[in-house]
């Protein structure tokens, strides 16, 4: 087992968004590999075996363990293993797993809302400044060059409208091909892995393939790094996948200059930077509008890894710190992920997406 490599030399203890908020040792990556070295006492305490189940999802799953782990343990993979396993062994601990899975196979997004109200809410929200949008949706015998897959944050958050209708500007400014997948966009399957249901993630990763490969594009572009992950490295596509922020970086060289009165923050998602690797196109961006920014501590937001879903209190701490520790409420914070969005407005911070800077730039205002 890859755990046993863990030498428990705790140098991820002090990097662990979860033990900062906490504070307690069974929650930090050392404890967990700890606990997994003396399974055979979890399985033989009924109440033992609870507990550690119900840490397995008490995780982020940033990654930044595993980034600096000087002793290679693979760690991520094995909390995604281990979930598997605790859903497996107890399914019955976890009523909000199996409502998400209900959702899932029902109507194919996290909000057990109708597949069509995918293309209705945000639709309606854009159509007096697209009047035409609802072409840019796609239905069979339609292609384009580029496939928008907005992912379930984005379809069904009106947070997320402001980021959505700058995004729609760009493309239409730029004069880009694309379509947008609509009501035809299943979940990308992002949190089914989160629990280690692969296989059920691979099921509605089928239906997306089916539809990119029908419209004939040649790129997909999404706003949402857990979306991102699972198209790039699970879709199996032809087509190239991109962040919308490296889409726009590659595309954009002289940008109009950004007339900045206020303090910027850049606060880097933890799924695009460190799981994805996206790291110096959100920054070329900003560098070509010639915005001035902090850069943030490279810690987790508290979004992931469903701990919106298993521990909201737990979520909402992670963020409160992480505020006042970089003293966010002084600045707006520059993000690039709609996760991140959702858990920085729950706090009441201000904050802009980078497409949002973009568009007005663009746009002259």
């Amino acid at each position: 087992m890859s755990y046993d490599k863990c030498v428990r030399c705790g140098s991820c203890v002090k990097f662990c968004p979860i033990f900062d908020a906490i504070g307690e040792e069974q929650f930090s990556p050392r404890g967990k590999t700890y606990l997994l070295q003396v399974m055979d006492q979890i399985d033989e305490d009924e109440e033992l075996g609870r507990e550690f189940r119900r840490l397995l999802f008490q995780c982020t799953m940033c990654g930044r363990c595993a980034e600096i782990c000087s002793s290679d343990v693979d760690l991520l993979r094995i909390w995604h293993e281990q979930r598997a396993k605790a859903y497996e062994t107890a399914p019955e601990e976890f009523e909000y797993i199996e409502a998400l899975k209900k959702s899932l196979a029902n109507v194919r997004n996290i909000y057990g809302l109708p597949m069509d109200d995918r293309a209705i809410y945000w639709v309606d929200e854009l159509e007096v400044d697209f009047p035409d949008i609802e072409d840019r949706l796609y239905e069979e015998g339609k292609n384009a060059d580029v496939m928008i897959f907005l992912g379930c944050l984005m379809s069904f958050r009106g947070s997320q409208i402001p980021v959505l209708h700058s995004l729609i500007d760009v493309l239409e400014r730029m004069d880009i091909d694309y379509l947008i997948m609509g009501a035809e966009e299943f979940c990308c399957g992002h949190p089914l892995d989160l629990i280690g249901d692969e296989e059920g993630a691979k099921e509605l990763q089928k239906h997306n393939r089916g539809v990119i490969e029908a419209a004939e594009v040649k790129q997909v572009v999404t706003c949402c790094p857990g979306c991102l992950m699972q198209l790039r490295n699970h879709h199996q596509l032809d087509a190239e996948v991109l962040h919308h922020t490296q889409f726009f970086d590659r595309l954009l060289e002289d940008i109009p200059k950004y007339s900045q009165k206020e303090d910027f923050t850049y606060h880097d998602p933890c799924e695009l930077h460190r799981l994805c690797e996206v790291k110096k196109e959100p920054r070329s961006l900003l560098k070509k509008m010639e915005i001035e920014f902090r850069e943030m501590e490279l810690s987790c937001c508290g979004g992931g890894g469903l701990l919106r879903l298993t521990d909201p209190n737990l979520s909402d701490k992670v963020i409160q710190l992480r505020a006042q520790r970089e003293k966010l409420n002084r600045s707006t914070v520059i993000t690039c992920c709609p996760a991140c969005r959702e858990q920085l407005l729950g706090t009441d911070l201000k904050t802009v997406d980078i497409v949002e800077l973009l568009d007005q730039v663009m746009r002259g205002s």
